[in-house]
């Protein structure tokens, strides 16, 4: 024991960094599957007429939003803040059920 009355390392600190790890390692995950299905669906398949301004939209704006969505309720499970994960979560799936909405319905130049 220490002369504080800790054993150990700090547990806050580890939890810290954990979450911290998870976080990145899940927003690199999704942003980069993000972005490869955007380029799947939309430029390969040539589903929708792409604008080059909605391409760099998509990998800089809306991709990392999501990413950092999914991150965020990720870790907040691992907290087990699971209303707070459910919260996010939710807010997640409805900013992308707008997106697609707004995509199905006006197309790109409703967006851009």
């Amino acid at each position: 024991m220490s002369a504080d009355g800790q054993s150990g390392a700090p547990h806050g600190d580890v939890g810290c960094f954990a979450a911290s790890a998870l976080f990145a390692v899940v927003f690199a995950i999704v942003w980069l599957a993000a972005i490869t299905l955007y380029g799947l669906i939309v430029e390969q398949w040539e589903l929708v007429r792409v604008r080059r301004e909605f391409s760099y939209d998509w990998v800089f704006l809306y991709a990392p939003l999501i990413a950092i969505g999914c991150g965020t309720a990720l870790v907040l499970v691992a907290a087990r803040r699971f209303p707070a994960a459910r919260v996010t979560m939710l807010i997640v799936v409805t900013g992308l059920i707008a997106l697609f909405g707004g995509l199905s319905l006006f197309g790109l130049g409703g967006l851009v």
